[in-house]
């Protein structure tokens, strides 16, 4: 016979999987958990966003697509896959641009200090 404490142990279980407290090798992975692989120059997402990897940026912005953003290795956005593209043109609209294709044209490079920007 179960008990109302049982399922409620059950509940709480259940939540603590869901919120990756602890693992679970019976529930299939998440399909969109971060996976990513490293080497010299790229940061490679399993779902097919990439970025470049750098030390120091040139006059970064709220809305520049950067990941681990103040720290001393950085990666700045040169590729997005189609999942996330559209939460990717949010987010480069805040600064005025139509899209992530703009803005990745546009700004890129002189974010990188690949070219000198405007004076």
């Amino acid at each position: 016979m179960t008990t109302e404490a049982d399922l409620v142990r059950e509940r709480i279980v259940r939540m603590q999987t869901l919120s990756g407290q602890e693992v679970n090798p019976e529930l299939p992975r998440d399909p969109w958990e971060p996976r990513w692989a490293l080497d010299a120059t790229w940061v490679t997402f399993e779902c097919g966003c990439r970025a470049e990897r750098c030390r120091d940026l040139k006059g970064a912005k709220r809305y520049d697509p950067i990941i681990f953003r103040g720290l001393p290795q950085q990666a700045v956005y040169d590729g997005v896959c189609d999942r996330h593209l559209p939460g990717m043109n949010k987010y480069v609209h805040f600064g005025g641009f139509v899209d992530f294709a703009q803005w990745a044209r546009n700004r890129r490079a002189i974010l990188m200090g690949k070219v000198e920007g405007p004076r």
